[in-house]
């Protein structure tokens, strides 16, 4: 008898005890790389009629952006930059943002992926208003 007092005992104990519910799970959402990558593949397609958007080549173009700018680390101020660009010649002080190493990495990859002007992908990184592939149009 005193065993089934003791379990009802706790289990009132129980029932009564308050749990902290885990903290919210933080919001998923794009990330600013994702948000940077998508503003600059937005704006060089902007440049297109709505016809010749070529999407797969405009996806591919975005990944590589995304990976680039996570794998080199691009700034928080560089991101804010490339995220607020509404045209292509916005680039230019974006590009000012990264390093020489990080605008490197990014047209080698374009390059190599066959998004080089002239190959029909959208071409250009930050600052390339100039269609060179080369960021800051150098």
């Amino acid at each position: 008898m005193r065993a089934v007092a003791a379990i009802a005992g706790l289990a009132v104990a129980l029932g009564c005890s308050h749990v902290d519910a885990p903290p919210p799970a933080a919001p998923k959402g794009p990330t600013a790389c994702e948000r940077a990558a998508d503003s600059m593949v937005g704006a060089m397609l902007a440049r297109l009629a709505a016809a010749d958007a070529p999407t797969e080549q405009a996806d591919a173009l975005r990944r590589l952006i995304r990976v680039r700018c996570e794998q080199d680390g691009w700034s928080a101020e560089a991101t804010r930059c490339l995220i607020a660009m509404q045209k292509l010649d916005d680039a230019a002080p974006c590009a000012k943002l990264l390093t020489e190493d990080q605008q490197a990495g990014l047209v080698r990859d374009q390059e190599a992926s066959g998004g080089a002007p002239g190959s029909g992908a959208p071409a250009g990184g930050p600052g390339d208003s100039a269609g060179s592939g080369q960021p800051g149009g150098r």
